[in-house]
């Protein structure tokens, strides 16, 4: 009987070899910084692969870890406003927390997140027409809640393995490939791109990703009392809370008339100018005129996103509108 035993309990043993190999991989690795107890994996390599392949739990569990009082929210249209710049003008350190294809109950969702770790002050959410659309939704912010209630679901998740191999081989690949070396490379991938690569990349965006976006429309009630709740909580705990409304190039924001949407544009900045602070750079301007203000046609480069942030943050309005107690025009 006792030798029965002792035979289960190897056979156990043996079988549990590949979970406490893949345990104490995830341990040292922790692609998310989810247990946060080392960093012999550098950030770096992490924000090439974790950051980029799921930007919302990493940015996420990055607030978790190191909350802050002054946040930004939202999609990749605000992931690189320059926080740096924003600092110098401010005095305060800014967050970003940005999603890659964040929808705006999402946004919401994040903000209601963020408040569970820090009383927070300044607070600036990203938005646009496309997201003000009941068919714009997405569920993620739930699933992450309930991976940051439960290690195991983090512990047990295909993506978070698959990440972790990722971030693997990109750390010993830059300890292998020196970084002169690496950066030849990179040089030439990106000199490997013609300009007729980015036109295409610039007439799918306008053909295909704006008709996704603007052919299925429906008045977002839901999201407008979503919305209301949130301003009126900001009131309430005296958070200064500000609506970007990121700018889009005209050959994508014309795309709206092909669909008949303009009257529900108009509704939506009627209805979000009934915030106090509803900064608008998506109508017809220097910056949305300008091709070469865009990476494509929904993205503003670094240059562009640098003038957008000290008129906001400087409160000195000059491309930007803010439409409280003004008619739109």
């Amino acid at each position: 009987m006792k030798k029965d035993l002792k035979k289960i309990i190897f056979r156990i043993f043996i079988l549990s070899i590949p979970f406490i190999i893949w345990v104490i991989s995830l341990l040292v690795v922790d692609p998310f910084n989810y247990f946060n107890l080392n960093h012999y994996i550098k950030n770096t390599s992490k924000e090439k692969t974790a950051r980029k392949f799921n930007s919302l739990l990493y940015n996420s569990i990055a607030f978790k870890n190191n909350p802050s009082a002054n946040i930004i929210i939202g999609d990749s249209r605000i992931k690189r406003l320059p926080t740096e710049e924003i600092k110098q003008i401010t005095g305060d350190n800014y967050f970003i927390l940005h999603s890659n294809a964040a929808k705006l109950n999402e946004i919401i969702d994040l903000f209601w997140l963020t408040t569970k770790y820090k009383k927070l002050e300044n607070v600036v959410l990203g938005v646009n027409f496309n997201l003000y659309n009941e068919f714009a939704y997405a569920n993620r912010v739930y699933e992450l809640e309930e991976m940051i209630k439960n290690p195991l679901l983090y512990v047990f998740n295909g993506n978070v393995l698959e990440i972790t191999i990722k971030t693997l081989v990109h750390h010993f690949s830059n300890i292998v490939v020196p970084d002169v070396k690496r950066n030849i490379m990179l040089q030439r991938e990106l000199e490997g791109k013609s300009s007729k690569d980015k036109k295409a990349w610039w007439k799918y965006n306008v053909n295909t990703v704006a008709k996704n976006q603007y052919s299925k429309y429906e008045y977002p009630k839901k999201l407008r009392n979503r919305l209301i709740e949130l301003n009126n909580y900001c009131v309430k705990e005296k958070i200064n809370l500000i609506f970007l409304n990121v700018p889009h190039h005209i050959d994508f924001s014309n795309r709206k008339i092909d669909f008949q949407l303009s009257e529900a544009e108009i509704r939506y900045k009627e209805e979000m100018s009934d915030f106090e602070k509803f900064i608008d750079f998506d109508y017809p301007n220097s910056i949305t005129n300008c091709r070469n203000c865009f990476t494509d046609p929904i993205h503003t480069n670094d240059s562009i996103n640098l003038i957008i942030a000290k008129e906001i943050f400087n409160d000195s309005l000059v491309i930007g509108k803010n439409y409280k107690n003004q008619p739109l025009k």
